[in-house]
């Protein structure tokens, strides 16, 4: 299987799917889309992408679902979700499914880029240190706990 190249945003509304391509294509990222979860899944398997991007609201399958079905077939494959009612219940919620991010859609111009740039970058991180543990052949770990008396209640 090829090295994945691309983003893939999911959006059903055109004119935000439109936003967020430019968007991630003015920050020199490749981005291909999709208009409902069931497109990107068929997408993802045909050629799996570095991130995907998915707004939170789809008819068929929501983004939260697409974390989840995305999560059971190819974990590596970080889910970054968006949302025009931006919370924090929505945010924690969000993380809580597996997504990697969320970003709310009123800061997708600023905001998109640099979280889909460090996701990438940690996930980048993750797959190094699992190319290099392939040929570990010891690993030890060493805690040291310093003994402070006036750290302990009376």
């Amino acid at each position: 299987m090829p090295e994945p190249t691309h983003i893939l945003v999911v959006d059903d509304s055109p004119t935000q799917l439109r936003q967020m391509q430019m968007v991630l294509e003015k920050d020199g990222l490749q981005v291909r889309t999709a208009t409902n979860g069931i497109e990107a899944m068929a997408s993802i398997q045909a050629d799996p992408p570095l991130v995907v991007v998915t707004d939170l609201q789809m008819p068929e399958m929501s983004g939260l679902d697409l974390v989840a079905a995305v999560r059971s077939t190819l974990p590596s494959i970080p889910v970054i979700l968006t949302t025009s009612q931006g919370s924090e219940d929505i945010a924690s919620k969000a993380l809580r499914e597996g997504a990697a991010s969320y970003v709310p859609k009123r800061e997708l111009n600023n905001g998109l880029a640099p979280v889909v740039r460090q996701v990438l970058s940690v996930n980048e991180a993750a797959r190094s240190v699992r190319e290099v543990a392939k040929f570990a052949i010891e690993s030890t770990i060493t805690l040291s706990i310093e003994n402070n008396e006036h750290l302990v209640p009376k």
